[in-house]
């Protein structure tokens, strides 16, 4: 059992943290205990002040050192080795590996400082300083309130599953993966379907992969710092994105308004897989149905990829590398939902005006590869561009690339390169 101590000026402040939930359970089981010393009862005046002006002007009040230490005197007596840490601005910061050390302790007693703080001399009668982060509070009470909920969540019993401890943020150095519960659709939201699949073996790595994601996006500093391993380190050493590029060579407009399949072309696949690869894109998918043209393009990524090209020029192998072949844009779906777990967003391009569509800008997609998790797939038609039937069946339409006049007229690949600047590019 963890015997806890809290020394502070408003004990009725714990009792609704402590009335409830896993604290109420933890300590009606027997394995935490928690007594509250109101400071008040060791100032030795009749109106039990505890506090005083600063010595050298100032704002505020501070607390005085006779009832403080007198307090921490007293319930070092009580205790046979307590750990005494007092809560303040300027202690270390407390974080889940700072929980797990106090969670081994027999006995802790935590000092919540009041006002302007606390005459520096009570930090001669403590062991420890802690704060829970860079922000001003109103006192130590709330930091108090995080500790002993923290501790407790790593003492055996507490929780009833030892694996939730094991599972939850920052225990392996990682944010949680996204969770999902019923319904599998709500309001047009559904579950990923790998988390429907029933194949362990998948999910577990779906969820490292999702763990490993967001905390590379929302906590870099603690991304640098996680236990990964080399291959890991490796694949999350490139740029951060869930862009995903895909070239369509069918179907495509010619410029008569024939669908039609465009021809896979040398030049194409080298300078989007060059501009893909400069701006962290995921994967590069040439879509073409055509076996003959597929047996070219083939031969030309593994030229690069495994031939004499590998040797003489590593940055292009590296490019290359992102390139994958495929029958029909379904197919590229199929994989990036089976990797994910979720279905890609589409997003389809075009230069062509089309009536009562609200395209989508540079600057809200850019927003949305920012904050969303899932998959973004970017379309790009060859020939005279995508066909109609593709750009009302993807999620976004891109807004197009103006210059100075009318004329409109980029190669794929200059668009694309262009695309991805507004897109990822850091000017």
């Amino acid at each position: 059992m963890l015997d806890i101590t809290v020394i502070t000026l408003f004990p009725p402040m714990f009792s609704s943290p402590l009335g409830h939930g896993i604290l109420k359970k933890a300590q009606d089981r027997g394995l935490i205990s928690v007594r509250l010393v109101d400071l008040r009862d060791y100032a030795t005046d009749r109106h039990r002040i505890t506090d005083d002006y600063p010595y050298g002007g100032g704002q505020g009040m501070i607390l005085k050192p006779e009832p403080l230490i007198t307090a921490i005197e007293d319930v070092r007596r009580r205790l046979k080795n307590p750990r005494v840490i007092l809560l303040t601005p300027q202690g270390r910061t407390f974080n889940n590996k700072e929980a797990h050390q106090l969670a081994r302790e027999k006995e802790l007693v935590l000092i919540c400082g009041r006002y302007e703080g606390i005459d520096e001399r009570v930090k001669t009668s403590v062991d420890d300083e802690l704060s829970i982060g860079d922000y001003t509070l109103s006192g130590g009470e709330i930091p108090a309130m995080v500790v002993i909920d923290t501790v407790a969540r790593f003492i055996p019993g507490v929780l009833g599953n030892i694996r939730s401890a094991q599972e939850e943020s920052f225990n392996n150095g990682l944010l949680e993966y996204p969770q999902y519960t019923r319904p599998e659709e709500f309001r047009g939201l559904k579950v990923p379907e790998i988390l429907l699949s029933g194949d362990h073996d998948r999910i577990k790595h779906w969820r490292r992969e999702m763990s490993l994601n967001l905390t590379r996006r929302k906590r870099p500093d603690l991304f640098r710092k996680a236990p990964l391993t080399p291959e890991e380190r490796q694949r999350h050493a490139q740029p951060l994105t869930h862009l995903y590029l895909a070239l369509l060579h069918y179907p495509v407009y010619d410029k008569n308004g024939c669908v039609v399949t465009s021809a896979i072309t040398n030049m194409d696949i080298h300078d989007i897989a060059r501009s893909a690869r400069t701006y962290g894109v995921r994967r590069f998918y040439v879509i073409n149905p055509v076996k003959a043209l597929q047996k070219l393009a083939a031969k030309i990524v593994d030229h690069w990829e495994h031939g004499y090209g590998s040797s003489y020029n590593e940055t292009r192998k590296e490019a290359l590398a992102l390139v994958r072949l495929k029958d029909t844009l379904d197919d590229a779906i199929m994989e990036l939902e089976q990797e994910c777990g979720s279905r890609p967003c589409l997003v389809a391009t075009t230069a062509r005006e089309i009536r009562g569509v609200q395209k989508t800008s540079f600057a809200t997609l850019r927003q949305m590869l920012k904050e969303s998790l899932g998959p973004f797939l970017l379309l790009l038609g060859t020939g005279w561009g995508l066909t109609e039937s593709f750009l009302t069946q993807s999620d976004y339409i891109l807004q197009a690339i103006e210059g100075s006049d009318s004329y409109n007229h980029l190669s794929v690949r200059s668009a694309a390169a262009v695309m991805l600047h507004e897109l990822l590019g850091n000017g």
